[in-house]
């Protein structure tokens, strides 16, 4: 070890490093920058596997040296000793802990490179004396390295405590450029180096169209994170290729930090690397790698703008997208004619040939993106599957192929969910207490790191993401569906385990998930979810209420006397059945149970109170159990009894759907009750004169008039949009009909022979069809079919 800190001594000044720590304010200084940088790439030549723990032992063995020789200096080595202890040895830990969820992916080797560790020096030098506060200077440092986040709307809601965002979301780009020292040495210096010569070389004007300044760059770094292709901010353009930091800015209004992202960086480095693909020597495919990561940085940095007010509020994307293909061609085409030799040759033919500049590289990059945005995708959907099973190892195996932290936060809740439904499934509620309480920590956890989406979010902006400033530029968010059902499992698994512990008798268990149920159902309802409309209604303290009603009823139903009449027993506990969840919580483990007459009136009852009480939340659907309850009836013995169960299930089903019942052609297009007003334009006897003509405004401004200035006539809501909601309730309850008339249809469901039987279900079967002719697409097309949504005056 003396030799190489003798090495690294002879190459660099150490005392020169350790004067800036020893008395700097912690202001920036190349020089000690670029002195951490080179000696950072001698430990790499050397093959040292971790420069970051080797310089910190340097520095402090070098100091020690001054100390003893008498170095004027270093006469009070206090501040160099903590600085370097506190920012080289106890802060990079701290860091690694402090994003242990978010950057789980990363080695230590990607994040703690010499530029890094000079910023940790910078923050700790700036928490100021007393040096022996270790402690201060460490939470102090950690709190300023972290200063990123990139693009990230924040819903401004009076109910919101804070619109900061959260602690564990902000991270500290890893620097590979900084002003005044140069390239940091490491994996991506050999690309960066040339790219920004590239783009120091590039004609102003496109540079100023491009809004980029290699002047104004203070600091390239790549943001560690991993890339989340489910993530709606992919819908932005050019985020794949980085951005001008929206929180690094000067006094002048302009930013000063450009962050590239890590995954654009690998695959251009995987271009460069010997492969199928290669083609000509490693020089040149690293000069086109280079030449394609400075086209990038221009089309990122033309999405953000030189500064926050660069972008005014007539920019849009639609506007703003065709004038960046524009001078990103034009720095390609510029590129393309300057490249001689043979090289150019090459790069010139094979733009001719692919009608594109530097096609083989941008084309091998939008291609390996894309690949990998395919098996992401395919990944998370297995983990889901495999979790939702009961497979938990292959659902983590699958979640391990993708380092997006959003994947394994939802593997491992999912997981968790359904071990925690087996038990409650099993009667073993006590099980399920701590399993449901390690999902909201992960849920917690998740929101916190940024990988679960902010629940303020999904009501500030109502479901949606804006990629851009305009009102029109905004996209759907599927995380927010996914956090919804997410909650209502949760909520759902809750009032599971509560039944089965009031089942089993079992009060000290059943007291702990009702106190954290409600604990959960009031931490969910702050975010008011359920006024979003088109979203999941959940309501947390609707499902907790549900729950505590259904868990006695349970408990009453478990000690009931055999063979006693079961109708009658919830008769007597109908009253607390207000919601969704509280009739599906009863009549699933009555279908499992075989009771299904007291099935059937309740799923009657809920039927009948459809408009009160809505057919369709997340984990309560009447269809689905009105479906099961079909299918186990219809295989139920004996087969006289099960033929009729299902003819009275269909009798009730009739009687209390009422309209819904109707088939379309008796509620759509009903013809004008005379009299109607309407009929006073079929009476005027000029009427027919103009027959098939038509009306041509000559003047063209909008306004149907014979003289100008009039205002155009407000354009009115579309008739039957205000019928749209009730249409598609009655044609997924006929769609769900028509299902279950199927089902019962099956010859296996009735008894042989029996002639009221055939009837019945020839007729059945005539109504089917007439049904689904009825129905047309709607009953056999692939979208999410509903019974029906919240009543009017519920929805947000």
């Amino acid at each position: 070890m003396d030799g190489i800190f003798h090495e690294l001594s002879r190459r660099t000044e150490p005392a020169k490093l350790l004067g800036y720590l020893n008395f700097s304010d912690g202001r920036p200084d190349p020089r000690f920058q670029k002195g951490l940088a080179d000696a950072a790439a001698h430990l790499l030549e050397t093959g040292d596997p971790a420069p970051w723990r080797t310089l910190p032992q340097w520095l402090a063995h070098e100091l020690n040296g001054l100390v003893a020789g008498g170095a004027p200096a270093f006469r009070d080595p206090a501040q160099a000793r903590a600085v370097t202890a506190a920012a080289l040895e106890r802060l990079p830990a701290a860091y690694r802990a402090h994003h242990a969820d978010l950057l789980a992916h990363q080695p230590d080797a990607a994040l703690f490179g010499p530029f890094f560790l000079a910023r940790c020096c910078e923050a700790v030098l700036k928490q100021g004396a007393p040096w022996g506060e270790t402690g201060r200077l460490v939470s102090g440092a950690l709190a300023a390295l972290n200063d990123y986040v990139g693009y990230r709307p924040i819903a401004v809601l009076e109910t919101r405590p804070s619109t900061e965002f959260y602690p564990h979301e902000k991270v500290r780009p890893v620097p590979v450029a900084l002003a005044g020292a140069g390239v940091a040495p490491g994996t991506y210096a050999d690309i960066v180096r040339p790219a920004l010569k590239l783009l120091g070389e590039t004609e102003p004007a496109l540079l100023d169209e491009a809004s980029f300044d290699p002047t104004k760059l203070d600091e390239l770094a790549f943001d560690p994170r991993a890339h989340d292709h489910f993530h709606p901010v992919n819908k932005r353009p050019n985020v794949l290729f980085g951005e001008w930091d929206p929180h690094t800015i000067d006094n002048a209004g302009y930013f000063r930090r450009f962050v590239l992202r890590q995954m654009t960086l690998d695959t251009l480095l995987t271009w460069v690397a010997p492969g199928p693909h290669a083609v000509g020597d490693p020089g040149e495919r690293l000069f086109e790698a280079a030449a394609v990561l400075a086209g990038t940085v221009l089309m990122g940095a033309g999405v953000s703008g030189a500064g926050p007010s660069y972008h005014d509020s007539t920019v849009t994307l639609s506007k703003l997208v065709p004038r960046i293909a524009r001078y990103r061609d034009a720095f390609y085409q510029r590129l393309l004619k300057q490249l001689p030799g043979a090289h150019g040759e090459r790069l010139r033919a094979e733009s001719e040939k692919r009608k594109q500049p530097f096609a083989g590289v941008r084309q091998f990059l939008n291609q390996a993106i894309a690949t990998q945005r395919a098996l992401h995708l395919q990944d998370r959907r297995m983990a889901q599957f495999y979790a939702a099973m009961g497979y938990p190892a292959a659902a983590r195996d699958q979640a391990a192929r993708i380092a997006a932290p959003a994947v394994r936060f939802g593997t491992e809740v999912r997981i968790r969910q359904t071990e925690a439904g087996f038990a409650a499934d099993r009667g073993r509620a006590p099980g399920a207490v701590a399993l449901l309480a390690e999902v909201e920590d992960l849920l917690r956890r998740g929101i916190d790191c940024g990988a679960l989406i902010d629940p303020w979010n999904i009501l500030g902006y109502q479901g949606l993401f804006p990629i851009f400033p305009g009102r029109e530029d905004t996209v759907r968010d599927p995380r927010a569906e996914e956090l919804i059902h997410t909650a209502g499992r949760q909520l759902d698994l809750y009032a599971r385990a509560s039944a089965a512990a009031a089942v089993a008798n079992d009060a000290p268990t059943r007291g702990h998930l009702t106190a954290n149920m409600r604990e959960f159902a009031a931490w969910w309802d702050r975010f008011a979810t359920a006024t979003v409309t088109d979203m999941p209604r959940i309501v947390g303290g609707e499902r907790a209420d549900a729950a505590e009603h259904v868990a006695e009823a349970l408990g009453a139903w478990s000690l009931r006397k055999p063979n006693s009449n079961d109708i009658a027993f919830w008769r007597q506990h109908r009253e607390g059945f207000t919601s969704p969840a509280a009739f599906a919580q009863v009549i699933e483990p009555l279908i499992e149970r075989g009771e299904w007459k007291a099935a059937t009136g309740l799923l009657m009852t809920w039927l009948s109170e459809s408009d009160a009480v809505p057919m369709d939340e997340p984990g309560a659907s009447f269809e689905t159990l009105a479906e099961r309850w079909v299918r186990g009836a219809g295989a139920s013995d004996p087969a006289a009894e099960r033929a009729g169960l299902l003819r009275r299930f269909f009798e009730l089903l009739e009687a209390n759907a009422r309209e819904d019942w109707l088939e379309p052609h008796e509620w759509l297009g009903e013809k004008r009750p005379p009299g109607d007003a309407d009929d006073e334009d079929d009476r005027d006897p000029f009427a027919s004169a103009y027959e098939g003509m038509t009306y041509k405004d000559s003047a063209d401004d909008g306004v149907d008039g014979a003289v100008a200035g009039d205002p155009p006539e407000p354009v009115g809501e579309f008739s039957l949009e205000a019928q749209a909601d009730e249409i598609e309730d009655r044609l997924g309850f006929l769609h769900a009909v028509a299902k279950l008339w199927r089902l019962a249809a099956r010859p296996d469901a009735w008894p042989p022979g029996d002639g009221a039987s055939d009837a019945a279900l020839a007729g059945w079967l005539t109504a089917a069809r007439r049904a689904n002719d009825s129905l047309g697409a709607s009953s056999t097309g692939s979208r999410r079919s509903r019974c029906r949504t919240r009543p009017a005056a519920t929805r947000g």
